[in-house]
């Protein structure tokens, strides 16, 4: 914890101030990270993620933002981007590219937020990928 006292003094009179900073770049709460590892593929570890539904198994599974209207979704998937930069829509595009054991976090992002950086591509919602080698 830093901490730091000041004293002004003039001549007419005499100021004291003192003044106490709190622990400062770190907070009492540590963000989890989460180990993909333990997954066997990519549709495991998307199932896992909150705000993702996940239909289907294998190469043949759909990923959908809840909240979504899914009926007769033949493309509403959203977006895919991986260390920034966009793949496409659809979970196919991402079995080649990666494993479990290369994913060290992922976001969703959804509504204004995704079709402001993105456009229409992110109308559907973005899965934010961030791999072990990002840079």
């Amino acid at each position: 914890m830093k901490r730091f006292k000041l004293l002004f003094l003039t001549t007419t009179f005499s100021l004291l101030f003192v003044a106490c900073s709190s622990t400062s770049g770190t907070s009492n709460k540590q963000r989890a990270v989460k180990d993909y590892s333990q997954y066997n593929n990519l549709v495991e570890v998307l199932q896992s993620v909150q705000g993702l539904r996940v239909m289907g198994n294998g190469s043949s599974a759909k990923v959908f933002m809840s909240g979504y209207n899914t009926t007769n979704a033949t493309n509403r998937e959203p977006l895919f981007v991986v260390d920034g930069i966009p793949v496409g829509s659809s979970l196919v595009n991402l079995n080649g590219m990666l494993t479990p054991v290369m994913v060290k976090s992922i976001k969703t992002v959804r509504g204004m937020q995704a079709t402001s950086r993105y456009g229409d591509a992110g109308l559907y919602g973005v899965v934010q990928i961030t791999t072990i080698n990002a840079k």
